[in-house]
């Protein structure tokens, strides 16, 4: 079955560009949007956030009329960070790379709800996960990651199984 992409979001056989929504956010793929505008671009990302930033808000004029069917409104588009990348495994559930924050240069892991963050989760196994991620996040290579998971669990074997559990409380044994 094919995805309809609404009217809003683009034309009928136009490319789109957006890889994630989210409630209240949208993650484009930059680089062939720059590569179009500049073909020999470098750190261009902020202005062309910023540009689309301004032409979306332009925009909700349109959308809240046609499809709100209202004169007034107080919908706008802000830039709120820049990512250098991005792991996606589901609605509220990623992590990002992010370099830019409201214009602001910072170097922060951003992850939310992914099970290895969780409290119960092993500390062994988020240990391992959240390398993992930073490899992804990094840059390093399907084979290069492939190969340190075939390592990990080639590694179980040989690990104390309390190391392995879940961590949990135990109560009333018989």
């Amino acid at each position: 079955m094919k995805e309809e992409i609404p009217w809003w979001i683009c034309n009928e056989g136009d490319k789109n560009f957006c890889t994630y929504v989210d409630t209240d956010s949208n993650y484009f793929h930059a680089e062939p949007l720059l590569k179009h505008l500049y073909p020999n671009f470098s750190d261009l990302l902020e202005k062309m956030a910023l540009k689309y930033q301004d032409l979306i808000t332009e925009y909700y004029d349109t959308l809240a009329s046609k499809a709100f069917n209202i004169n007034k409104h107080r919908l706008e588009m802000k830039t709120e960070c820049t990512i250098r990348s991005g792991f996606f495994s589901g609605k509220r559930r990623y992590a990002q790379y992010i370099t830019k924050k409201e214009g602001i240069k910072v170097e922060d892991i951003d992850v939310k709800g992914l099970d290895f963050m969780k409290s119960n989760f092993p500390p062994l196994f988020k240990k391992f996960f959240n390398g993992i991620l930073d490899k992804i996040l990094f840059g390093a290579t399907r084979n290069e990651i492939d190969q340190e998971i075939l390592e990990f669990k080639n590694s179980l074997d040989t690990l104390p199984l309390e190391l392995l559990g879940k961590l949990t409380g135990v109560k009333d044994i018989k």
